[in-house]
């Protein structure tokens, strides 16, 4: 193999690994946002009102 193939493996492997590290490091914020999507859907359902242990009464 010549040097050009090896410095176009080595550029496909970086670009790859640049994409990968992006996805998980934007998979925090999209975690955070399904995980507050559903908590304002839930408490649409609630009326607002939060479940606390020994607290919340049914009515």
């Amino acid at each position: 193999m010549n040097k050009k193939k090896y410095q176009s493996i080595l550029e496909y492997t970086v670009l790859i690994a640049a994409g990968v590290l992006a996805l998980i490091a934007m998979f925090a914020y999209i975690r955070n946002s399904i995980s507050g999507k559903w908590r304002q859907s839930v408490d649409v359902f609630g009326q607002g009102e939060v479940y606390s242990s020994g607290h919340t009464t049914i009515k």
